[in-house]
């Protein structure tokens, strides 16, 4: 019976639909065995799984198809691997071109291992800012017979010593040193008063050499020998000891102070280091015997991700030396990460040291468990005098460091790319306008585009303003110019004066105090005040443009400096947001594109009827290259402030794909809706303008009504979600369309029907007693009534399957596979006690920006009140959701089972759930998973993390 089973399960795999290879769930259902039958005998015949058998067919497809055109995008590489019977999601092509870029699992170890046994791997920058200095620094090393002299320059503070010292270890590393080589380091300067006892602690001395020299020394080029000599400010040694250094860089030789008779040897890897201009601090014939010259960058010069790197390393030493865990607000993470040192690298440090000491004083005195580190820890400092704002296109996250962690890696990098805008004005307007320039858009749009990048500014400022921690100039008097919060103070009592029915906002007025400063510097520096939108100003913000006009005056009598007209209409847009009142923001923009003019007519005729303004239209020329209307519009959509994302209504053709270029160009969510029309933009305005529907909603609320079939209200149900799929026979279309629907939604019951079978009704009845049925997908419609029908077509996956991601999203389903996520596996993790587990694993994901720094400590005290295991040495320690930004779930595998409470009971699988209220039923099955004690021994073994969330997505499905 084996055999006879091997045989046909082999002869199914050879003669499968190779392009959509059979799963394991499907060969048991047709062999009629069990699912763990057939994979044990798969296994036994060496035969990969589903996934691998399918992913070498896409990667044939994919190179194929990338051959006719390299530079495809995601989505037209899925719709072409469509057009060739494979359906898979973009997620998936993702993954596997990510892959390809990073190499094999194989790969990637042996990458691992070699940046294990390359000792500079552990620099910051090692493959980026400092990946031509590590290059040479290698090749210094290595090159016969001791390597090359090797001179390290750069400012003060940029790290030389700690470089010198890693070609030392790299030595070592390479068998070129011994382990136990001398690493000699003398820095010059400490002797640069006395160049005497500078060349006799460097060379030695014989007896009677000078004054008090009554014995024979060896100096430190003795003591160097086997080894490396680091000389730091080599620019100091006076002239006499650096040609002392000819004949021991030309020929291993040299002589001790005052002997004329003995010439040692030795054999060094000499380094120098200087801050200097070595050309002219020292002497030519020296400099010709250094061939390596390796110049350290600037701090100012490396990429910001290095800079963050540095930052958090930092504050992990200081959590370390402290013991106590380092809360650092986001915008103080802001601060250190764009603010100028002019120290580099050792002032980044000592400031962040500073710092912390402060804010351990107000630990202390305010006997908080954890270091604290807000705007009001750093107020004291002056800190913001050399912030460089201008380059602020970042955001960032509070971070938290935990103590006795020595992480300084990618995953505490809190920068995300998200659209947010830098309080300087000037820089952001100018890039702005040059980049509108260069795209070729006309002087009419590129002043529209940057007047709603000014409104989209302004109203930013409003939002952040309601939450700034400063209420008052008052509070800034020690971080800007005295004068000019006097100014402001004066200037604000008379237009009270003036005008006592305005209400007066004292937060904006701080972005003013802040603009007013920097303006003045620029206008010092004399450096163009650009602003395209002058006219626009004058002409309607006439009462505004006069006080900025008289407020200008009094700045320009006070600083000595002339204030351009283009600086006042810049003042006149602040006084204008002082005065204004809260306006209601646009959550959702709707965006109109056609051919032709039909866009603009359009869109005229929903304004007037619905007298809103905030619908766009942009006509598409027949004869312009759509690349220009694409360059369009992502610009505009940079400078819209619509927090939920933008609905685009367009006609045909290459329109179609608009919505996805500007999300992957800007971040932010659209969804696109073709073949406009005016009664869908006139319901998609009004919905917006008048409800608080998601962008979600109002989209597939207009797509259902611009199809022939309607979609059914789907209630919440504790019972598993399940889709049926049905075709005549039950076995040819309806089993490549659960194909299909497995791969796109895990967590999800599948189920295959045939719609001749005679007790088809009753089927469907008694599957509804198990299982919440949200649709059937299929060919035929059965007409069960309450139970949506979705006809499945060769565009099935492009459009109709939004109808299903709407359905599993209201019903909780579809959003399980989201909080399953292969960076949040940790495989192997070593924790000495409870305490440390949920801490490690709240910090990764505090710091990825999934809860609030509260939510650890919610999950802290729930576990003192009652504990958490579940069972099978499984724990799930959980937290409040009002602390949750985003639902997700992390998983961790301890190397060892800790003891998890009271009563004994070990964990070593911890599963921390961060699941918001609206969230918790799309776990349910994630908790019928940690009860099966097989699979949990299965999740425990897992040595990978792809292995482990296989696992977990085997077990949905």
């Amino acid at each position: 019976m084996t055999d006879n089973l091997r045989d046909k399960l082999a002869a199914m795999i050879n003669t499968e639909n190779k392009k959509n290879p059979l799963t394991d769930e499907q060969l048991a259902e047709q062999l009629d065995v069990l699912r763990e039958t057939v994979t044990g005998i798969r296994k036994e015949l060496d035969i990969p799984n589903s996934r691998t058998r399918k992913k070498e067919i896409v990667k044939a497809a994919v190179s194929k198809i990338k051959e006719k055109d390299p530079d495809i995008s995601i989505g037209n590489l899925v719709s072409g691997l469509e057009k060739e019977g494979i359906c898979i999601s973009r997620t998936y092509i993702n993954d596997l071109m990510n892959e390809e870029k990073n190499g094999s699992v194989e790969e990637q170890d042996n990458s691992e291992k070699k940046k294990e046994n390359d000792i500079f791997s552990k620099l910051i920058g090692y493959n980026g800012s400092l990946l031509k200095n590590i290059k040479q620094g290698q090749a210094a090393i290595l090159y016969p017979p001791f390597g090359l002299p090797t001179l390290i320059i750069g400012e003060s503070g940029t790290g030389k010593t700690l470089f010198a010292e890693y070609m030392y270890k790299y030595a070592v590393k390479q068998k070129v040193l011994k382990n136990d080589a001398p690493f000699i380091l003398l820095n010059c300067a400490d002797y640069s008063d006395n160049p005497q006892l500078l060349v006799s602690i460097l060379y030695g001395y014989q007896k009677g050499a000078f004054t008090g020299a009554d014995k024979d020394t060896e100096g430190l080029v003795e003591k160097a020998d086997n080894g490396m000599l680091f000389l730091d400010e080599i620019h100091r040694l006076p002239p006499k000891g650096q040609e002392m250094l000819f004949s021991i860089l030309d020929r291993g030789k040299f002589r001790r102070l005052g002997d004329i008779n003995t010439e040692r040897t030795v054999h060094i890897y000499f380094i120098g280091a200087t801050t200097e201009n070595i050309e002219s601090s020292l002497l030519l014939t020296f400099r010709r015997r250094i061939p390596m010259l390796i110049e350290l960058p600037r701090l100012e010069d490396r990429s910001l991700n290095e800079k963050v790197k540095l930052i958090h390393g930092f504050f992990q030493q200081e959590a370390n030396r402290t013991n106590y865990k380092i809360l650092v607000n986001a915008k103080i993470m802001e601060a250190f990460a764009f603010k100028k040192y002019s120290g580099n690298i050792g002032q980044l440090k000592s400031e962040i040291q500073v710092t912390c000491a402060n804010a351990y004083v107000d630990k202390i005195n305010n006997k908080r468990e954890e270091i604290y580190i807000g705007f009001n820890e750093i107020l004291y400092q002056k800190f913001f005098y050399d912030i460089d704002t201008q380059k602020n296109n970042m955001r960032f996250n509070d971070a938290l460091f935990i103590p006795n962690s020595d992480e300084a890696e990618d995953s505490l990098l809190m920068v995300k790319n998200q659209y947010s805008l830098p309080e300087d004005i000037y820089e952001t307007i100018e890039n702005k306008y040059y980049e509108l320039k260069n795209a070729s858009i006309s002087a009419d749009k590129t002043e529209e585009i940057i007047w709603n990048f000014l409104l989209s500014y302004f109203d930013k400022i409003r939002l952040d303003a309601q939450n700034r921690n400063i209420s008052s100039l008052d509070e800034l008097k020690y971080l800007l110019d005295g004068s000019i919060i006097q100014l402001l103070k004066e200037f604000v009592t008379l237009m009270r004066a003036d005008r006592p029915e305005r209400q007066i906002n004292e937060k904006v007025l701080i972005y003013l105090a802040i603009h007013l400063e920097e303006a003045v510097k620029r206008i010092k520096f004399k450096q163009e005040i650009m602003n395209p939108n002058l006219l626009y100003i004058k002409a309607n913000f006439a009462d505004e443009f006069k006080l900025a006009g008289q407020l200008a005056q009094k700045l320009s009598e006070k600083k000595k400096i002339e204030i351009p007209e283009g600086e006042i209409g810049f003042i006149a847009i602040y006084i204008h947001e002082l005065m204004k009142p809260p306006a209601k923001k646009n959550r959702i923009a709707i965006i109109t594109i056609s051919h032709g003019k039909v866009a603009t007519e359009m869109v005229s005729v929903v304004k007037k009827m619905l007298s809103v303004d905030f619908p766009i239209a942009i006509d598409m020329p027949l004869d312009i290259n759509p690349v220009k209307i694409f360059e369009q519009v992502v610009e505009l959509a940079k400078s819209l402030s619509a927090e939920e994302g933008i609905l685009f209504f367009v006609d045909m053709g290459s329109l179609v794909s608009i919505g996805e270029i500007v999300h992957s160009r800007t971040g932010m969510q659209t969804r696109t809706i073709d073949r406009v029309d005016l009664v869908s933009v006139l319901e998609a305005v009004r919905k917006a303008d008048a409800s608080d529907e998601s962008l979600d909603n109002i989209y597939y609320d207009i797509i259902n009504s611009k199809h022939n079939y309607s979609l059914v209200t789907v209630e919440n149900s504790d019972k598993p979600p399940a889709l049926i799929c049905m075709c005549l026979t039950g076995h040819g279309v309806a089993l490549k369309i659960k194909d299909i629907l497995i791969k796109y939604y895990v967590g999800v019951k599948i189920i295959p029907l045939s719609i001749m079978d005679d007790n088809v009704k009753a089927k469907i009845d008694n599957l509804r007693q198990q299982y919440n049925l949200l649709a059937i997908v299929g060919t035929i419609n059965p007409k069960i009534e309450g139970l949506n029908f979705i006809p499945y077509d060769n565009n099935f996956t492009k459009d109709k399957r939004m109808f299903l991601d709407y359905l599993l999203k209201e019903n909780g389903g579809g959003i399980a596979h989201t909080m399953i996520r292969e960076e949040l596996v940790l495989v192997g993790l070593e924790c000495a006690d409870k305490k440390e587990v949920i801490e490690t694993m709240g910090k990764l994901l505090c710091n990825e920006g999934f809860v609030k720094f509260e939510y650890i400590n919610s999950v802290l005290g729930r576990e003192d009140m009652n504990s958490t295991y579940f069972r099978n040495c499984v724990a799930l320690p959980h937290g409040l959701p009002s602390f949750v930004n985003k639902s997700v779930i992390i998983f961790a595998r301890l190397k060892k089972a800790i003891p998890w409470d009271k009563n004994g009971n070990e964990a070593q699988l911890i599963c921390m759930p961060a699941v918001k209220s609206e969230d918790v039923a799309a776990i349910n099955n994630l908790f019928k998973i940690l009860k099966q004690k097989e699979k949990v021994e299965k999740l425990i073994s897992a040595q990978q993390q792809t292995e482990f969330v296989e696992i977990i997505r085997s077990a949905y499905e």
